[in-house]
């Protein structure tokens, strides 16, 4: 089982959920825009969520600032996710200011406020767990866009299942405690919530 928790933990790694949630955004929603204006999106989307963070990590190793590819222990981690937090501010700003694209700025802005408070955290010795932050934040975000567009309900228990192996396999292979994958968990599904009756 030990094989399977890792698999999935790198399948819905937070890194890849932005550009999932991206997929399923362009693809799904009926929005007037060209197959061109859809690429460059996703590929803000991917290069902000996915490639600067992979960078940013492979020259942190190379510094010897982090030294495994799940940047375990709290020091580790401080650095990236900090850098993170104004990944994502931005790349809310780019998607609101072009293309008036709501649900993605929220969830842009919803990471970013989330990633904020695992910062703060930190300073209280507390790992808050990423994957669910990510995931919840992208069952957030399904339900968002869902109370505008309708959403399949067979979608949304895919998605809470897929929450509740992730948990599991989170806490199996002892990456976090069950405090630091509930917190992360309330606030990934809460912030998109919440940002919606704001933005």
């Amino acid at each position: 089982m030990k094989k399977t928790y890792q698999v999935l933990s790198i399948l819905l790694h937070p890194v890849l959920l932005p550009t999932i949630a991206a997929l399923v955004y362009l693809n799904v929603l009926p929005m007037p825009l060209s197959s061109m204006q859809k690429y460059m999106i996703f590929f803000i989307v991917i290069g902000g969520t996915f490639l600067v963070p992979l960078c940013t990590l492979l020259i942190l190793r190379m510094m010897g600032y982090v030294k495994t590819n799940d940047a375990k222990t709290i020091e580790e981690r401080k650095f990236p996710v900090f850098l993170m937090i104004f990944n994502y501010l931005f790349l809310g700003q780019v998607l609101q200011s072009i293309w008036q694209m709501r649900e993605l700025t929220i969830l842009a802005y919803a990471t970013a406020i989330g990633l904020f408070a695992v910062g703060i955290l930190f300073y209280a010795k507390i790992k808050v767990s990423l994957h669910m932050l990510g995931m919840t934040g992208l069952l957030g975000f399904v339900l968002v866009y869902g109370a505008s567009y309708g959403y399949s309900n067979i979608l949304v228990a895919f998605l809470v299942m897929l929450t509740g192996a992730l948990a599991t396999a989170r806490l199996s292979l002892k990456a976090h405690n069950s405090k630091e994958i509930w917190i992360g968990a309330s606030l990934g599904l809460m912030l998109p919530i919440v940002l919606s009756f704001v933005l």
